[in-house]
């Protein structure tokens, strides 16, 4: 018996009921054969055969050019066979309908519209982990697949030699979105040996092709089950929207929102760390160079307001569209008016979005749902992160990081360990690590960062966090970042902390000085979602080894 592979066919597709098994189709460029109705003991199929031409592999020409007179390299020519089984079932209430698909090509004759995403995580899980199992069978995974949301995405496919359990996989619960597993199902007399759950659900059950619509039955039974809900209901707290229909209504909104020239709930901001050193100010693709100089027009904040202002005044803002705003781009330029980075605007645009009573992140280009108890339940958790009241300068929308952190040096007795030149670089480690910008006698490290930016505040935690660790835990990046401050304190007494055979961590305060524009919001309404879950999972990790933590609002709003 060949591998299952089977997708649960979406209800309604685009807003209209599926009345057709055939709606779920699109064929594209592939050409098929098709046959039914075939009715099956409690169902009725359509069998889809994609015809492909046999051809020549794109190695062929390479290969075959090794030829001689006396050894002609000869090619059999091949193809890549495809099916697609088409079946519905009638219920009680409704109709199932599925599709079974085959071979190479078999998922191509599905619309990408036409199937439910994430049927076959659910679907395995409660399979793997059925509710009444016992601890004992908790190693039954063997691979997970999971995407990080940071200062970059990381996507990681974890794989153990043996039948694990989930504690086993490098995921974090908090940052990570969980996409599709692999496992032994508890049941292997009804499952087979192993099942594979993402979108569609993989199983090698040996059944024959009139048992399909009973299987049906049985998926449909399964994933409705809330087994997974005991050890796995964290995966539900966030989750990629791949609806293609959900996401273009979120788009649609997004221009909704647009039109309307409110920005209280979304943003701009680089969808990168960039280097502000570097970056003087940003450049819209609208803006034109004038004035007797012949200046470009730059803008030194990246701001929604402005661009939408920019669009209303040449004339753009009719008939704004997605294409539209992924076309357009956004340039950060240096002093010189050089570019140094270009995106689409698209990807800088950042928020929450709310539709149907529910909430959605817009981070990047990608959309996140998220539950409303767990969004609750993580800004309790930031809103109770300390302001702390450290003295620091105020700052305007203008003012480089660079200036402000040595500003602040001078201004209130700190040490100044903003830059290149005073980072450390130790064995073990590619890149060198910031102990933090600034230093005071009351040792609290203060890290700074300007903007709100998803990545840019998953950076400064993350550098927070590094930096903690290696104090407590490296001798050598100690005794390195002792001989920093003493380089730099410029004779500052009170500041001789690091020269010790260990640290103590409850005596320093990891402190974050954001430097954007408050408002007098609190950092749960400032921070982006996704920086809200990086800084929750780094004040846990400092908490855990003794450090305080804390926050400092610097206020840059005109």
């Amino acid at each position: 018996m060949p591998l299952l592979t089977c997708y649960r066919l979406r209800s309604q597709i685009a807003g209209h009921a599926v009345e057709d098994l055939h709606q779920a189709i699109d064929t594209g460029d592939l050409t098929y054969a098709e046959y039914g109705p075939i009715a099956g003991r409690n169902f009725t199929a359509f069998v889809l055969v994609v015809e492909n031409v046999p051809h020549e592999p794109p190695w062929g020409p390479f290969v075959r050019s090794a030829s001689t007179e006396s050894a002609e390299v000869e090619i059999p020519l091949s193809n890549s066979p495809g099916a697609l089984v088409l079946v519905e079932v009638p219920e009680a209430e409704s109709t199932l309908r599925f599709a079974f698909a085959f071979g190479v090509l078999g998922r191509f004759l599905l619309a990408n519209n036409g199937y439910q995403r994430g049927f076959g995580l659910r679907a395995a899980l409660n399979i793997i982990y059925p509710a009444g199992a016992t601890t004992v069978d908790a190693a039954r995974l063997r691979s997970v697949d999971s995407k990080r949301r940071g200062p970059i995405i990381l996507r990681a496919r974890s794989q153990t030699s043996e039948a694990s359990a989930f504690e086993e996989f490098d995921v974090d619960r908090l940052r990570d979105v969980v996409s599709a597993a692999v496992g032994v199902p508890h049941d292997t007399e009804q499952w087979g040996s192993r099942v594979s759950g993402g979108d569609p659900l993989r199983m090698d059950l040996g059944i024959e092709f009139d048992e399909l619509g009973n299987l049906c039955l049985r998926l449909q039974a399964v994933h409705d089950r809330e087994d997974y809900v005991e050890d796995f209901g964290w995966i539900d707290n966030i989750q990629p929207v791949t609806d293609p229909d959900l996401r273009r209504r979120l788009e649609d909104e997004i221009i909704r929102v647009l039109d309307q020239g409110a920005g209280a709930e979304l943003t701009l901001a680089p969808p990168e760390i960039i280097d502000w050193q570097r970056v003087n100010a940003f450049r819209y693709h609208f803006d034109r160079r004038q004035g007797p100089a012949n200046a470009p027009v730059v803008h030194p904040e990246m701001r929604l307001n402005d661009y939408l202002t920019g669009l209303r005044a040449h004339g753009l803002d009719e008939d704004l569209t997605i294409e539209k705003l992924k076309a357009r781009r956004i340039l950060a330029v240096d002093g010189d008016a050089n570019t140094i980075h270009a995106w689409p605007f698209w990807a800088c645009l950042v928020g929450e979005v709310e539709l149907d009573d529910s909430t959605f992140v817009l981070d990047k280009g990608d959309f996140y749902y998220v539950r409303e108890d767990y969004i609750d339940a993580l800004d309790t958790y930031i809103n109770a992160i300390p302001a702390v009241p450290i003295d620091m300068p105020t700052a305007t929308p203008t003012t480089a990081e660079g200036d402000y952190n040595e500003t602040a040096a001078e201004a209130h007795g700190y040490v100044l360990l903003d830059g290149s030149q005073r980072t450390i670089r130790i064995p073990g480690r590619t890149t060198a690590v910031e102990i933090c910008d600034l230093l005071t006698p009351k040792r609290d490290l203060v890290h700074v960062k300007r903007h709100f930016s998803s990545s840019s505040l998953s950076h400064l935690f993350a550098q927070g966090a590094v930096s903690a660790e290696l104090l407590q835990m490296n001798s050598d990046f100690r005794q390195r970042a002792h001989e920093r401050v003493v380089e730099f304190a410029h004779g500052l007494p009170g500041f001789d902390f690091f020269n010790a055979d260990a640290l103590t961590p409850t005596e320093f305060r990891i402190v974050y000085a954001v430097m954007a524009p408050w408002a007098g919001r609190n950092a749960a309404d400032a921070f982006p979602f996704f920086a809200k879950v990086n800084l929750r999972n780094v004040v846990e990790q400092l908490r855990s080894r003794g450090f305080g933590v804390g926050l400092r609002p610097v206020d840059t709003s005109p």
